[in-house]
């Protein structure tokens, strides 16, 4: 018997909003992502695990770590 069982990495787009870059002081479109593991089994998704979240700059490339808290209310805030 196999037991096919992995983690791999997870990458999810909430919104993309305009606001002033902090690194690159443009006003560009700011990419709000969702990064994460998530656990297979028997190629079947279970759960996804130590999920962090950032904005990602599209003018400059600039990666920032931002709160759940934050990126949940500017996904919401771009969505309404």
């Amino acid at each position: 018997m196999f037991l096919f069982i992995g983690v791999f990495p997870r990458e999810r787009e909430l919104a993309v909003v305009r606001f002033h870059c902090d690194h690159c002081h443009e006003e560009a479109a700011q990419h709000v992502i969702e990064l994460g593991s998530r656990l297979w089994l028997f190629f079947l998704p279970l759960f996804t695990f130590s999920r962090t979240y950032a904005v990602t700059c599209e003018h400059c490339g600039w990666v920032t770590a931002v709160s759940r808290e934050f990126a949940r209310r500017v996904a919401d805030r771009a969505h309404a």
